[in-house]
């Protein structure tokens, strides 16, 4: 099993260096149990240099900017093994990523935790959603999917190169930043 990252209130580029909150030993209280305040994990998934295809960081960035140390916020890349790295020693993970071919786009699927083997479906629509998929299949079948995983798959209508987000994704992003933070109750 990877080692546990450290954790951070913002929004970490995957090549910078990982912060606790204040008064937090990389996310450990002083018994050395998990912090409560970090139970929960939002993973924002994409590029953010190809276009829609970068909603899921977008959202896991403008997360971190409102995010009073109530929760990790961490971005990548969506390879499986990173996924389940990210997540490990975490309860409570909401992922967020593009897809393609499930709506219009702007779209918000919201996948829940019963309903996680739906992704798969989702494969051919996104550039990650098949290592999203591998990610809770290897996890589940190692016993270490966390207990609570929810997904929003935010609908894609462009990924080309070098653009930002279409106005209907960015309004999208703004939507799934509302219900994330709703659901924490921050």
């Amino acid at each position: 099993m990877p080692p546990e990252a450290p954790r951070s209130s913002r929004a970490p580029r995957e090549s910078d260096p990982v912060r606790p909150c204040e008064g937090s030993e990389e996310g450990q209280s002083e018994t050395g149990q998990l912090d409560p305040r970090f139970a929960r994990v939002v993973i924002g998934v994409g590029n953010p240099d190809r276009g829609d295809d970068g909603a899921g960081r977008a959202v896991a960035r403008r997360v971190a900017a409102r995010n009073d140390c109530a929760f990790e916020v961490r971005e990548g890349s969506g390879e499986a093994t990173a996924l389940m790295s990210a997540w490990t020693g975490f309860d409570d993970v909401v992922l967020v990523d593009a897809c393609r071919g499930a709506g219009p786009p702007g779209s918000v699927h919201r996948i829940g935790p019963d309903e996680a083997e739906r992704v798969g479906t989702l494969q051919h629509a996104s550039t990650h959603s098949l290592g999203v998929a591998a990610a809770i299949g290897l996890s589940r079948a190692l016993g270490t999917l966390p207990a609570r995983l929810v997904i929003y798959a935010i609908e894609a209508g462009h990924s080309r190169e070098g653009e930002g987000l279409s106005p209907e994704v960015d309004q999208a992003v703004h939507e799934v930043v509302a219900l994330v933070m709703q659901d924490s109750h921050v």
